[in-house]
């Protein structure tokens, strides 16, 4: 029988209460729900809309998820939703048909369950256009005629107009209660037409924003936000690359900083919403949209995260993903005379994932005619504060011969046991005077016989389990697993932990006190 064994190591640090798990409880988790949220002083919102992105439905099972979030939306009383493209995941009609049949479940014949309209904000994204051309997707289509068949794709004109009764047009604009949505379809890049898959009469398209933003600039107001949609981030802007300084804008970004009311979104990436990077001012704002339909991504590197850049890492990583897969967010946006306010929602637990972002406007302008934005990020970085850990917090250490890894792909876990040394802590949640922790580096350390210095023998990075969900949550311990082979034996050793924000800017670490491997075993 397996065994494990624990040591038990204090904080060095004592400078700040945490919150305990009773006191937690008794303050609540529910939902924030539209009655607290409609209105602003005593300003009811001029628009509200529900915004979702990626939700990748490939079957009705998978639509159950679309539809509990379009439920949500209904009760919210929204004006529209807003899907920021990849609706299905494998490009196929039948896919489309379940989006359109879910819709009507909800919203039957475009209408709250009140009775009043709401309209639909549905753009395309890469996987809707060309899903068939994914690896997964292959072997059930052969060849340009099962294409041409049974995907989207080739009758994207007709099937749309079919499933959700209106055009389907490269970019064209909606006015929703006197607002304008500028809303761009994912178009057919040059890399996908050598695909022998592509049907033959399927020809490269050039983007139509540079040519439609001139032909409509005359149209948009000038004394109120418009709003742009797009599936993929802009360079320069949020969450792409996961920029922390000035970066170069692409084209689009280029195009939309001569309108600074405009307001974009943006989805593809997966990125986590509970990351503030998903905000970004400059010539004008852009917001990431997550993922509605599971698998919210993180960025590369960490050992329980979520990247697929992180696939077939060699050596695999010692843990598990965490909080991803049951993970699906969501956006309500509200719009007043003065601001516009963005609550992040956790779909599944129909809780709020943290404060909401909030949006002054200039005379309808996202951005201030002068001075640095709001959601500039070289000035919310200069601005933020280290998380802290609470005062006592312990760093723990055990050793377990039942560990797990992921498979050497890394998508998913390897059921071989693994003898490692698991390094746990406690997680850190927002308070009145620092951050939510965004992630935390776990250092092993080793000295010598004669004590005099340390070398450093590993190091890792990792996220808290409930990272993805709302900053309420932030109660269970954070683990970080070390493969046992690789640790200094009958060697002084200790784990030292230090937590970041999404900045990168560290706070205070905790340690272990020193240890020898291997452990004694527990009483």
């Amino acid at each position: 029988m397996a065994t494990e064994k624990a040591f038990d190591g204090k904080s060095h640090l004592e400078n700040q209460h945490r919150v305990t798990r009773k006191e937690f409880i008794a303050a609540g988790v529910a939902f924030a729900g539209a009655a607290g949220s409609a209105i602003a002083g005593n300003e009811p919102s001029a628009l509200r809309v529900g915004i979702i992105s990626d939700i990748h439905v490939s079957n009705p099972v998978a639509a159950r998820s679309l539809e509990n979030i379009l439920r949500i939306f209904d009760r919210e009383k929204v004006d529209a939703v807003m899907i920021v493209g990849d609706l299905i995941n494998w490009g196929r009609v039948s896919e489309m048909k379940v989006v359109a049949e879910a819709w009507r479940k909800v919203f039957p014949e475009n209408k709250r369950s009140d009775g009043v309209p709401v309209e639909k904000l549905f753009i395309t994204g890469n996987h809707d256009v060309s899903g068939f051309l994914a690896a997964h997707a292959n072997p059930k289509l052969t060849s340009s005629e099962d294409v041409e068949k049974h995907c989207f794709l080739p009758h994207r004109k007709e099937y749309w107009r079919e499933l959700f009764g209106e055009e389907y047009e490269p970019i064209s604009m909606k006015t929703v209660k006197g607002y304008p949505f500028v809303l761009r379809n994912w178009y057919q890049f040059p890399s996908s037409k050598a695909n022998r898959l592509v049907p033959p009469n399927i020809h490269t398209e050039r983007d139509p924003t540079p040519d439609f933003m001139a032909k409509i600039a005359g149209e948009l107001p000038a004394d109120r936000p418009f709003f742009y949609v797009q599936h993929e981030p802009m360079f320069g802007t949020v969450i792409h690359k996961l920029r922390t300084v000035d970066q170069e804008l692409d084209s689009t970004a280029k195009i939309l900083s001569r309108f600074p009311n405009c307001l974009a979104f943006t989805g593809h990436s997966h990125f986590t919403i509970t990351d503030e990077r998903s905000i970004w001012q400059g010539g004008f704002t852009a917001v990431n949209c997550s993922s509605g339909g599971g698998g919210v991504a993180t960025p590369q590197g960490r050992e329980n995260g979520r990247n697929i850049f992180d696939y077939n890492r060699n050596p695999p990583f010692d843990m598990d993903c965490t909080c991803c897969r049951d993970v699906k967010h969501a956006i309500v946006m509200d719009v007043f005379s003065d601001k516009i306010t963005f609550r992040r929602l956790d779909t599944v637990r129909d809780m709020t994932l943290g404060a909401d972002w909030v949006v002054p406007l200039f005379g309808g302008r996202t951005v201030p005619p002068s001075g640095t934005p709001k959601y500039d990020f070289a000035a919310r970085a200069a601005a933020s504060a280290a998380p802290q850990f609470a005062a006592g917090a312990k760093v723990e250490v055990r050793e377990t011969e039942n560990g797990r890894r992921r498979k050497a792909d890394g998508r998913g876990v390897d059921p071989t046991p693994r003898h490692q040394v698991v390094v746990s802590f406690p997680p850190i949640g927002p308070t009145a005077s620092f951050e939510r922790a965004f992630d935390f580096s776990v250092t092993a350390e080793m000295r010598p016989a004669d004590k005099t210095w340390t070398c450093i023998v590993q190091g890792k990075r990792v996220y808290s389990p409930n990272f993805n969900r709302s900053e309420k949550l932030e109660v269970d311990p954070v683990e970080c697993a070390f493969a046992y082979e690789f640790m200094p034996k009958k060697r002084d050793m200790r784990f030292v932990v230090r937590p970041f924000n999404c900045w990168g800017k560290a706070g205070e670490p905790i340690c272990s006190e020193w240890i020898r491997l291997p452990l004694p075993a527990e009483a």
